[in-house]
């Protein structure tokens, strides 16, 4: 831990070309991790780059794996049979 990188929260920001306060918000609402030393916070090189990958993007599924998941969905649905209720009213079963 001591052989770790330690940035101020003014550094955090100019990293992730953010404001300073939106650092400290981050740190407030625990997505990012900052050690508290007085009145001012560090945050470890380390959780900088958590942070970061946790917040990656991921590539889509490809839309014709969707598309075929969907279709399977719409015919059992369809195919399950439907019951009519006291009132009139039918519901899948």
């Amino acid at each position: 831990m001591l052989d770790e990188k330690f940035y101020t929260t003014d550094q955090v920001a100019r990293i992730l070309q953010i404001h300073p306060f939106t650092v400290l918000k981050f740190i407030k609402q625990g997505r990012l991790k900052g050690i508290k030393l007085g009145r001012v916070y560090r945050i470890m090189e380390k959780d900088i780059n958590t942070f970061l990958e946790e917040r990656m993007t991921q590539p889509k599924k490809n839309t014709k794996e969707k598309t075929k998941q969907e279709e399977k969905e719409i015919t059992n649905n369809s195919s399950e049979e439907k019951e009519k209720n006291e009132a009139g009213r039918y519901y899948i079963i």
